[in-house]
């Protein structure tokens, strides 16, 4: 949900700027795609970590409003409630699901 959120943010900057603003939508989708892969390849920290990235990421999309950044918020704040509401390793599903996976 929060990739969906996030590209749907950045197509909505495009077209309304005019795609004249691609390198700069380029350049955010090239991020995305790195923290994608780090995510995919099995890096992703534990949910406090993730809590805490999550909203320490906020301050720095609201510094960076003019540059595309208020157009990530909306994903930003959907991963915050996914992190926050993941109660997953707490209970631990994630091993479980893990052990039945091998």
């Amino acid at each position: 949900m929060p990739w969906l959120l996030a590209l749907t943010g950045l197509a909505i900057l495009l077209v309304a700027g005019g795609f004249v603003v691609w390198p700069l939508i380029a350049l955010w989708l090239a991020i995305l795609a790195l923290v994608w892969s780090l995510g995919r390849a099995g890096l992703a920290p534990g949910r406090g970590l993730r809590v805490t990235l999550a909203i320490g990421l906020l301050p720095v999309l609201f510094l960076l409003a003019f540059e595309g950044g208020w157009y990530l918020v909306p994903a930003d704040i959907a991963w915050l409630v996914i992190a926050f509401t993941d109660r997953s390793e707490a209970t631990g599903e994630l091993a479980q699901d893990q052990a039945r996976a091998e």
